[in-house]
């Protein structure tokens, strides 16, 4: 044993020096010391991790799990007086980009420009804009596809990774392209309208109201969008449903204008370019509101391409532009309403005054004529207006000067918008002294207070205001605001808000003063010499003016089919019917139609026609709109 033991001592003292014992264990220490420092650096991240950060990583990590998808919301219906839909909503299919689940868009990009029948460069377009939205949201590639189309893409699915099909809510539009400026269209919000805050609750590729109606009440019209709660994996794809909060349908707007009118006065106005407009002189009530040429609102709801829209804005009569609201036109002699009003105002004229009309009128160097070269012979402000004499309202309005004659118009609401609570409106120009000082920086000359005197020279005026003009005449001098807003109903039925007639103010002038203009108006209609006997009716008394605006100087007169129709003079013809209780008035502008008597006052014959045809309204029936209610269908 002895000898064992001192043969292993011998061993160890081979096998480790001293100096080498003293460098394992330094090692050894120093081993320890990081394995402690490690543990130590690891106690202190795991308690940063759990103490400090602990709520936002379980957040974050929640947020990978889960994917809370938008759910778009129907948009409400739109309907008439007597709740005749106008806009409805119905199902349509979208095709999408889901951007997590493509591997090869340029592939896919290939593959679709001819299945969608669209262009590679609009389909990368539309992948960039979607790119300013979450990942998750699928990018709209092509909104409302025909059933054709949907066959394509359903049929080539399986092999386009990325490529979905969404159901989701789109307009309908039941009358086609009837009240299309009134009633506007929907467009892609886009990314400069929503850097500048235009659509407050809209979201890339959302659709939204870009005129008409549909932008004045989108807030409205558009509803609440819901949300759907889902599980995805790693990669973002749907896994489980989790929870959804439905969304809620927009209001349904009511508007003022009666729809089988709106129709009527868009037939009588076929063929030309212009602009109609009749209100209820009672309240400023929109009944009816036409521009044309018009557009197919569902054709640019659904979404144009570049090319489409440089067409309809390139177009020479300009389909998108609303005269009824912007046009500007000289009003021609339906002017002469407020002419008289000044005079007898102004004490410069009375239903007995006279004033020689040889056929022209000598001012300065120049001979202004009258539309009728043989004379009018000695006439009375109720002849002048009848027969619509120049001569005669070219020396009152020397008499008046153009300061006065703008007092009036102004009092007459022409020269600033109406009001009217549609977007866009414009207003017009009332020229006076001061105007023309800060306008062109010159001096008013009385000679063209002469061309003023009988709505030409710089006077501009909109359909929309003369409207508003011969319903004050009408109702005793009243200027309503016009509107076609009538009441909001949420979707179970319910009131959410109404309006009511709105006075703006008065024109100024005494009922008496009023009345002997009035009782002018209704001889333009019904006296044998009337300028508008044209819009004569059987049975109902009609008072309104005739007007005839130049548009180029011509050294004689002329209006025929062989003068190039942008040089034809504009055609106006106002009026309102009964003359004992008006309930209508109306203002037709027929752009480059000659003779306000021939080509406007027929077409203000045939709306007050289908008005008094319509005075009985047929019960509600809201049985069509039953389909666009149904239409819940969700966008993820």
């Amino acid at each position: 044993m002895t000898s064992q033991k001192n043969h292993s001592l011998v061993s160890k003292k081979t096998l480790f020096t001293k100096e080498e014992q003293e460098i394992n264990k330094r090692r050894c220490l120093v081993a320890a010391a990081f394995l402690v420092a490690a543990f130590v650096i690891l106690l202190i991240r795991i308690g940063y991790l759990q103490v400090i950060k602990g709520e936002d990583l379980a957040a974050k990590s929640e947020r990978n799990r889960l994917r809370t998808v938008r759910l778009i919301p129907p948009r409400g219906d739109i309907v008439d007086r007597k709740g005749r839909l106008m806009v409805g909503t119905r199902p349509c299919f979208d095709i999408c980009l889901l951007r997590e689940e493509a591997r090869d868009i340029e592939g896919l990009i290939r593959e679709l420009a001819v299945l969608l029948d669209v262009t590679e460069s609009d389909l990368r377009a539309s992948i960039i804009q979607g790119m300013k939205q979450p990942s998750y949201m699928p990018v709209i590639l092509k909104r409302d596809v025909d059933w054709e189309t949907l066959s394509r893409v359903e049929a080539r699915l399986h092999n386009l990774p990325g490529i979905a099909v969404e159901v989701v809510p789109g307009r309908y539009y039941p009358e086609g392209p009837v009240a299309s400026h009134l009633l506007g269209y929907l467009g892609e919000v886009t990314g400069e309208d929503l850097d500048a805050g235009r659509y407050p609750n809209a979201y890339a590729g959302d659709l939204v109201g870009k005129n008409g109606a549909e932008l004045q009440w989108n807030e409205d019209l558009a509803g609440r969008a819901g949300r759907r709660w889902v599980e995805v994996d790693a990669k973002g794809r749907y896994m489980k449903f989790l929870r959804e909060e439905p969304p809620i349908r927009g209001n349904d707007l009511h508007l003022t204008v009666d729809l089988d009118l709106q129709k009527a006065a868009e037939e009588a106005l076929a063929g030309q370019v212009g602009a109609v407009v009749a209100l209820d002189p009672r309240s400023g009530a929109v009944r009816a509101l036409v521009s044309t040429p018009g557009f197919d609102p569902a054709v640019l709801s659904r979404g144009v391409t570049k090319e489409e829209w440089k067409a309809l804005n390139d177009s020479l009569l300009k389909p998108l532009y609303n005269r009824a609201l912007q046009g500007g036109f000289a009003p021609g002699s339906t002017f002469k309403i407020v002419m008289a009003a000044a005079g007898l105002e102004e004490k410069l004229v009375d239903e007995h005054s006279t004033i020689y009309c040889p056929g022209s009128f000598w001012f300065g160097n120049r001979s202004y004529r009258c539309w009728n070269r043989n004379g009018h012979g000695t006439v009375t402000l109720y002849k002048a207006l009848v027969e619509s004499c120049d001569v005669y309202f070219y020396h009152l309005g020397l008499r008046l000067g153009v300061d006065r004659i703008a007092r009036y118009a102004h009092a007459f609401g022409l020269g600033a918008p109406t009001g009217i609570d549609l977007p866009d409106e414009k207003g017009g120009t009332v020229a006076s002294t001061a105007w023309k000082r800060e306008r062109f920086k010159e001096k008013w000359y009385e000679g063209e207070t002469v061309s003023i005197a009988i709505g030409q020279g710089y006077t501009v005026v909109t359909p929309i205001q003369m409207a508003r003009l011969i319903a004050a005449v009408g109702n005793g001098g009243i200027l309503y605001r016009p509107h076609v807003f009538s009441r909001l109903v949420d979707p179970e039925g319910r009131p959410v808000r109404s309006s009511s007639p709105e006075v703006q103010g008065t024109v100024g002038v005494s009922k008496k003063n009023l009345s002997l203009v009035a009782s002018a108006l209704q001889g333009v209609v019904g006296d044998p010499r009337g300028t508008g006997k044209a819009c004569r009716l059987p049975k109902v008394a009609v008072a309104g003016k005739t007007g005839t605006a130049q548009v180029v100087k011509q050294a004689k007169r002329r209006q025929d089919e062989k003068m190039p129709w942008q040089f034809r003079d504009h055609a106006w013809f106002v009026a309102y019917a009964p003359v004992e209780d008006p309930q209508l008035a109306v203002a037709v502008l027929v752009e480059h139609g000659g003779h306000g008597g021939s080509a406007a006052a027929p077409i203000a014959r045939k709306v007050f026609e289908r008005w008094f045809q319509i005075q009985s309204p047929a019960p509600v029936p809201a049985v069509e709109r039953s389909a666009s209610r149904a239409c819940g269908c969700g966008h993820a």
